[in-house]
């Protein structure tokens, strides 16, 4: 949590927002869904995107 206040861990928030800071925390606790199970949310929200 430190190192996220410091600005030291954002070379892993990819999308340098808010959200982004808390699935990085989500994942570092093993809290929320791992990297696999958003990827595979993503890619399925765009094809649906696609589609429409």
């Amino acid at each position: 949590m430190r190192a996220l206040r410091k600005g030291q861990a954002s070379s892993f928030n990819i999308t340098r927002d808010i959200p982004g800071e808390a699935r990085l925390v989500e994942r570092a606790f093993n809290l929320g869904p791992g990297v696999l199970a958003e990827a595979v949310q993503f890619i399925s929200q765009q094809l649906k995107l696609q589609d429409a």
